[in-house]
């Protein structure tokens, strides 16, 4: 509240968001982007919020996309039905004079009924051409409809990846954990979470630069979701912390991998492609736990964070687990 009025920025829902995860440092991503916004024009403006907003916001983006999807899938509702009233209020026209044909015809003269005759050629091509119109109108709807469908779910799957790294965001990383806790308690399968850190991140950063920077959290990523598995979903939780989930593996087979990992990491070689500039190494902290069924999922989260906290107070660069109260190295 103090950092609005003293930047007097409107005090609205939307910039209480932004400058509460600014504020939190939970999204170095959104820092950057703001430092770089203020650094360049000297204040935050509106313009300014609606991007920040719409870029690390990925609801708004949905929302956004759905209420343009209702728009058009409204649009193009509208013509059917305009279309159908249409060739229905023709169609009724053309019955009644079927109908009246039918019931006169006997009392017609030739040149009358020659007329009529015609007549009835004439509305019967109308209502060929009407039907064609409503025809290809349906047809049109469908595609259209069809291709909002293919929009809507590319507008759901970006909204589940992290921009930087591409592999799954905070919010996929949510949902797959609830889906897989419900799956452990239902089939009594195993369910191993590993949190994972990039030690001394931030010192990191500051030496080499946040593009640097970028780049090895990038490298990290991919690593992470290369050497996972094929069953597992890594994600980006936030910043510099990653979360891995394992279902149907047992504690040490987790352990065992995220062993792995943390060697596949500290493997890479990091070179400055600007300078050639061999930076070293980057390492990282790893900790697991196994689900415990019915468990609360917050529950299950804040054990694994447990063990990844005592992996990094025991010197960092190693993996820990929790069994029972206790942390242990893997």
């Amino acid at each position: 509240m103090t950092l609005l009025k003293e930047q007097r920025i409107r005090q609205v829902p939307q910039n209480f968001t932004i400058w509460y995860e600014y504020l939190n440092e939970s999204n170095p991503d959104l820092v950057r982007t703001i430092n770089e916004m203020l650094a360049k024009d000297g204040k935050f403006t509106e313009k300014m919020a609606k991007k920040v907003f719409s870029d690390f916001f990925t609801f708004e983006k949905e929302g956004a996309a759905i209420r343009e999807t209702n728009r058009l899938v409204q649009q193009s509702m509208d013509k059917v039905i305009g279309n159908l009233n249409t060739t229905t209020n023709d169609f009724a026209n053309y019955g009644e004079q079927l109908s009246d044909f039918a019931t006169k015809a006997d009392g017609y003269s030739v040149t009358e009924l020659q007329d009529v005759v015609g007549e009835i050629v004439s509305q019967t091509n109308t209502m060929t051409e009407n039907a064609k119109t409503l025809n290809n109108s349906l047809d049109d709807a469908s595609k259209e409809i069809s291709d909002l469908r293919k929009l809507l779910k590319e507008v759901q799957q970006e909204a589940l990846i992290d921009t930087l790294t591409g592999i799954a965001n905070r919010k996929a990383f949510d949902e797959e954990l609830a889906k897989a806790a419900t799956s452990a308690t239902e089939t009594g399968q195993n369910l191993c979470l590993v949190m994972a850190d990039i030690d001394h991140f931030k010192s990191f950063n500051d030496t080499h630069g946040h593009p640097f920077g970028d780049q090895v959290i990038k490298l990290v990523a991919m690593t992470l979701e290369k050497g996972a598995g094929r069953t597992a979903k890594a994600a980006r939780y936030g910043g510099e912390e990653f979360g891995i989930i394992f279902p149907n593996i047992e504690l040490n087979e987790a352990v065992d991998i995220a062993n792995d990992l943390r060697m596949a990491v500290s493997s890479k070689k990091l070179v400055k492609r600007s300078t050639g500039e061999d930076v070293g190494k980057v390492t990282m902290s790893f900790g697991v736990a196994l689900y415990t069924p019915r468990e609360d999922v917050m529950t299950f989260l804040n054990r694994a964070d447990e063990a990844l906290y005592s992996a990094k107070a025991a010197g960092r660069n190693q993996v820990k687990y929790l069994q029972g109260n206790l942390a242990k190295a893997g």
